[in-house]
C-alpha cells in the first residue's frame, strides 16, 4: 500500500485547505500518516519575526482567495489556539493554554489511529467559520465524540508532556524530511510543501504506478 506522511498544524488555515484531499486519498487505498506539529510560531519564531503589515496583508487575501477556489467555509478560528500580542505574530510571554489543550486532544487522537477523524471533526471545526467560542461549553467534546474518541480519556491518557514530546520529534522529522512549512507532505522520502502541491504528489505516485504496470 502507497503511504503518505504528512506534517499538521491546527494553526494553519493550508492545512485546513488540505483536508478534504487528504480524507479522499485515505479513501482510496492510500495510508496517510499524519504526524502533529505546532504552528510555526511556536517551532521557528525566527522565521516569523522579520514578517511586516505587508506580508500579512498579501497573506490575509491569499487565504481568503484560497478558500473561495476551493469552495470551503474558512473564518479565522475565534478565539486562536494561539495567543499573540495584538496586531502582531509576536508571542507573549505567558503559556499558551488553548494551544496545549488542542494539542493533547490531537496528538491523543493520532496515538489511538483516529487522526484523520479528529481533523475532519475537530480541526475542521476551528476553521470552517461554524463554531464561534470552540473552546467553550461542549464543542469540542462533541466534535471528539463525531471522531470516534471521548474527550476526557484523550486528555487523561496524552499529558502535555507526553504530547510535547512528539510534537518536538515531529518538527525534527520535518527538518529531516527536508522543509519546516506546513502542511508537509512526503511521498517516498521526497518532500511536497504546500497544500498546492498536492496534484504534484499524485503525479509522483502515478508515474511510479505506471512504471510498475510495464
Amino acid at each position: 500500500m502507497a503511504r503518505v506522511e504528512v506534517f499538521y498544524s491546527l494553526q494553519s488555515d493550508y492545512c485546513y485547505f488540505l483536508l478534504d484531499r487528504l480524507i479522499g486519498l485515505a479513501r482510496k487505498g492510500i495510508e496517510v500518516t499524519i504526524r502533529p506539529v505546532e504552528g510555526g510560531v511556536l517551532r521557528v519564531p525566527e522565521r516569523y519575526q522579520g514578517r511586516g503589515e505587508l506580508e500579512q496583508r498579501y497573506f490575509q487575501i491569499d487565504t481568503a482567495r484560497t478558500a473561495a477556489y476551493l469552495g470551503l467555509p474558512y473564518a479565522y478560528p475565534d478565539p486562536s489556539p494561539i495567543q499573540f500580542k495584538p496586531g502582531s505574530l509576536w508571542l507573549p510571554e505567558d503559556e499558551q493554554p488553548l494551544n496545549e489543550y488542542l494539542y493533547r486532544l490531537y496528538v491523543g487522537a493520532v496515538r489511538t489511529g483516529k487522526g484523520l477523524e479528529f481533523l475532519d471533526k475537530t480541526g475542521r471545526m476551528l476553521w470552517d467559520g461554524s463554531t464561534p467560542g470552540w473552546d467553550k461549553g461542549d464543542h469540542l467534546a462533541h466534535a471528539m465524540v463525531a471522531a470516534g474518541l471521548e474527550l476526557d480519556g484523550v486528555l487523561t491518557a496524552t499529558p502535555w508532556s507526553k504530547a510535547k514530546t512528539i510534537l518536538d520529534a515531529n518538527a525534527q522529522a520535518m527538518i529531516s524530511a527536508g522543509h519546516w512549512g506546513v502542511p508537509l507532505m512526503v511521498y517516498r522520502d521526497e518532500p511536497f510543501y504546500g497544500q498546492d502541491r498536492f496534484e504534484q504528489m499524485i503525479w509522483r505516485m502515478r508515474r511510479e504506478w505506471d512504471a510498475s504496470d510495464r
